[in-house]
Formats: structure tokens, sequence, C-alpha cells
């Protein structure tokens, strides 16, 4: 009995010695899907304005590690090569509409989330305008600065239409 009775006080000294270590059992972390919702609607608007604008600056609403595949289109991985191709892009046409449509957005954690939508793109190269309507997957993550990115772009146009 005696023998019983020290395992057990042992026992209870381990379990409290092990909880002051590690400050109790961890916590689970609650997941803000509103608040992230909001950070990447607005993330989605930011990227609306300065395409509209053809402002290069839109890099920055990417990660450093980012990956664009865009179909027909080599695929583009990092800042700076996302950088060259923006600039190229903008320098060859301007964009007159720019609709993204979500279709899903989700928030796995407060940092990192997906999206699934449709686009509507409008350009004028050189005078003559076109339309390309298409898909796309992206991936967000939420830098130290509070601020969500773009991590990965995947577009894939179902149809194109150039005006008269």
């Amino acid at each position: 009995m005696r023998r019983i009775a020290m395992l057990t006080l042992a026992a209870v000294v381990v379990a409290a010695v092990t909880k002051a270590q590690t400050g109790g059992a961890p916590a689970a972390v609650r997941v803000d899907t509103a608040a992230a919702k909001m950070g990447i609607d607005s993330l989605r608007a930011r990227f609306i304005r300065m395409q509209l604008a053809g402002d290069t600056g839109i890099v920055n609403l990417y990660t450093d590690d980012a990956t664009i595949d865009q179909y027909g289109a080599p695929r583009t991985k990092g800042k700076a090569a996302i950088a060259a191709a923006i600039k190229m892009d903008f320098g060859m046409r301007k964009y007159t509409v720019s609709e993204i449509n979500p279709i899903t957005t989700n928030v796995r954690t407060n940092t990192d989330g997906s999206e699934i939508g449709t686009y509507h793109g409008m350009h004028d190269v050189k005078g003559k305008k076109d339309h390309e309507w298409g898909r796309y997957v992206v991936g967000f993550a939420k830098g130290t600065d509070g601020n969500w990115r773009l991590s990965y772009l995947m577009a894939f146009p179902d149809s194109t239409k150039a005006e008269k």
C-alpha cells in the first residue's frame, strides 16, 4: 500500500513539474476566419487597383518566394522574376478591366489561406482591345508585418475575344 501511495505521489509531482515547465497544456489557436478573409479581400482589391493603374509596385503583393504558373508562359518564381514579368506585361498591354471573382476562399490558419475563382481581364494592346476569361487558384500567406500576400498563383484562360 505504501508503494502505491509513493508511486501516486511521484506521478503527481512529475505531472506538476511538467505542467510548470511547459506552462500547462498548449492552448488551441483560434483561427479568426473573418479577419483573414477581410485581409484577403483587401489584398484582392489592392491587386485590382494596381493592375488597372499599371503599377509595377504590384510585385510587393507577392511573397519573396512566390511562384506564378500561368498558362502559355514559363513558370515564374521569386520576386525578381515576377517583377520582370510584370514590367514586361504592363509594357505590352494596359489593363482596362480587371475582375477577380472568388468562388471559394479557405483559411487554414491565421497566416495561410487559398482561393479558387474566375477572372475577366480586358486589355488595350496598341489600340486594339482584347478580353480574357479564365480560372485561377491562389495561395495566400500573411507576413510578420500583418499583410496578406500571394504566395502562389495559377491562372489559365478559358476563352479570349479580340474586339473588332
